[in-house]
């Protein structure tokens, strides 16, 4: 058998995404692709890869390599153009997670995050090693419990965090509850609302809460390129906010953009025949993953998401080690009530299929609990 390295698989992802592109492969043959060395399904990545129009941003780029990036307004601009915000609503980041993880720990310090759980918490656990208290709602029914949450807001609850869709669940909260969660809690209590995956929504225009940004609430938004927009490595992400919140970042990061990052970015924002594009090529990953958990007899919630939700059926952090002695990383989330859940990432239909290989090795190697 012959196996590839990652960066090899990922080369031969761009050449699949340029046949994509011309309507002529489907992704779920890239399947019968050669095996990679290891099967990275511990993160959320788009392999899809950057739009024709980023990548040749990308390369018409190089000559300004040299210079720092001189005028951020142009891409804050064009943010706010489409979400109908002033420049000043708006702030760039390296990543979302930058401006997740600084103005969590700035806000937080004043008392305690509030956070439903599981949920994304690389930022939180930063905060936390920061000094500032996370407090935890458990999920209802897979879902984030809004009600509940309210309930656990006190004087000393310092920022509320929210992720929609929920990482790693893939859960969608329902729009109408969600923004009159937000509205109210925010006039007390900022409300981070985390819309890393919002593009991946039935309908992500008509489903974000960015309208309250324009309507003058303290809830922050934060979005990436990292996901859907296949830039993850380029590091380009961007807040929607009010101006002293915008501010409150500002003085809080000290890098500037990167050159190719900025320009596959403008390039990329709005571009709807590439979003159609990428949004169908994680469909058919997901489903891929979908058909894997249903073969091997293995419940999962359908997700809105660069991922699944699995459940094994045993000890997750057990399975998170059977699976790579098989070189499949996945990521384990700590949560009391999902002791046996794993998460897996829509990587390439490759490494896909070497998933679909290891997962029933592991499951005869570790004990049902």
């Amino acid at each position: 058998m012959l196996h590839l390295n990652r960066r090899s698989i990922i080369q031969s992802a761009s050449l699949l995404t340029s046949a994509l592109w011309a309507g002529v492969v489907h992704p779920a043959r890239a399947a019968e692709a050669p095996l990679p060395a290891r099967a990275r399904l511990n993160v959320t990545e788009n392999p899809f890869g950057p739009s024709p129009a980023a990548r040749t941003a990308i390369a018409g780029c190089v000559p300004l390599a040299p210079y720092y990036v001189e005028d951020e307004h142009l891409l804050r601009d064009r943010i706010g153009q489409q979400e109908n915000l002033e420049r000043e609503k708006v702030a760039l980041s390296n990543g979302s997670l930058d401006a997740l993880s600084l103005l969590s720990t700035d806000i937080g310090r004043a008392g305690h995050i509030l956070a439903p759980q599981p949920t994304y918490a690389t930022h939180l656990n930063y905060a936390q090693r920061r000094g500032v208290a996370i407090r935890y709602v458990p999920l209802s029914a897979h879902a984030i419990d809004l009600q509940a949450m309210r309930r656990a807001i006190t004087p000393q609850t310092a920022l509320v965090y929210i992720c929609n869709p929920n990482n790693p669940t893939g859960h969608m909260l329902r729009h109408q509850e969600l923004l009159a969660f937000c509205r109210d809690v925010s006039k007390t209590v900022p409300v981070i609302v985390d819309e890393a995956y919002f593009e991946l929504l039935p309908d992500a225009n008509g489903m974000t809460v960015a309208p309250l940004v324009h309507s003058g609430h303290d809830v922050i938004v934060a979005r990436t390129f990292s996901k859907v927009y296949g830039l993850a490595g380029l590091r380009i992400g961007y807040i929607l906010a009010q101006p002293p919140r915008v501010r409150q970042l500002y003085s809080l990061t000290t890098t500037s953009r990167n050159q190719a990052g900025f320009a596959a970015a403008v390039a990329s924002l709005g571009d709807r025949h590439y979003l159609d594009g990428a949004i169908a090529y994680l469909k058919n990953c997901r489903q891929m993953i979908y058909d894997i958990c249903e073969k091997n007899g293995l419940s999962y919630l359908r997700s809105h998401g660069t991922f699944v939700y699995v459940n094994t059926g045993r000890p997750a952090r057990l399975m998170e080690q059977a699976l790579a002695q098989h070189n499949i990383d996945i990521r384990v989330f700590d949560a009391p009530a999902y002791q046996t859940w794993i998460r897996v990432g829509t990587a390439t239909p490759a490494e896909l299929a070497m998933f679909g290989h290891a997962l029933p090795l592991a499951l005869k190697e570790v004990p049902k609990t």
